[in-house]
């Protein structure tokens, strides 16, 4: 009998609620570059600073995967403009340190870090981002054999390259993984191409409807087990 060997999560909106995270890392951001860079947000508002951002990663798509080098280059190129010369690469290093710090400081959704702790037992578990949280600074880390970005691979899911690492990590075939997301797209489609189980994670106020292509879904980590459990049941 097929046993599943590997449980793939994404982070954002899987193991946490992302939105007030990314809003307070911006603040904490911008809050930075007000006291280092006065000249910068005299000219730039948060809101133009990042309309500024995603017009550079138009210009230089390389940047497309690379999220953290993205903002760090996209800033440099702001205080340029805002006459910082030769320190603009250096406060944007600086003022990146602060947003990433804020970054990682998130709260699980309730009963997360439990659950976690009990598949990690009987499963091998590695996560999958296209963000850059970083779960080797979380104690539900320490659960986890894997932590792998989108920058790692340079490929962001829906695109193969993350799952395909965690199956070569693994050493399993997809048939034998469950990949364990909130994203339709990015994570339901994009692991159910390749062949894996999918859980899709509604956990948000507004999360969509239950897809066609998500094995099971859950509304509640407690509820987790008993369908990665259901899955098992079916395999040959």
């Amino acid at each position: 009998m097929k046993k599943i060997k590997l449980l793939s999560f994404d982070l954002d909106d899987t193991l946490w609620l992302s939105k007030p995270v990314i809003q307070r890392a911006e603040q904490v951001f911008y809050s930075y570059l007000t006291t280092i860079a006065p000249a910068l947000v005299e000219r730039f508002s948060p809101e133009s600073l990042r309309a500024h951002r995603l017009d550079f990663l138009k210009r230089h798509p390389k940047f497309a995967h690379q999220i953290s080098q993205w903002r760090i280059a996209s800033l440099t190129e702001a205080l340029e403009l805002c006459g910082y010369k030769e320190k603009s690469a250096n406060i944007a290093r600086e003022a990146f340190a602060h947003f990433i710090a804020a970054r990682q400081q998130v709260t699980l959704f309730p009963y997360c870090e439990n659950v976690i702790r009990e598949l990690s037992q009987n499963y091998m578990l590695i996560s999958l981002t296209n963000g850059n949280a970083d779960l080797n600074q979380q104690p539900v880390g320490q659960y986890f054999h894997a932590n792998f970005q989108a920058e790692h691979v340079n490929a962001a899911k829906p695109e193969p390259a993350l799952f395909l690492k965690a199956l070569d990590i693994a050493g399993c075939k997809p048939e034998e993984a469950i990949h364990i997301g909130d994203h339709i797209v990015d994570d339901i489609s994009g692991a159910k191409a390749l062949g894996f189980f999918t859980i899709q994670a509604c956990l948000k106020p507004d999360s969509p409807e239950p897809h066609a292509l998500s094995d099971e879904q859950f509304n509640d980590w407690r509820e987790l087990p008993s369908k990665i459990e259901q899955l098992e049941q079916i395999l040959p």
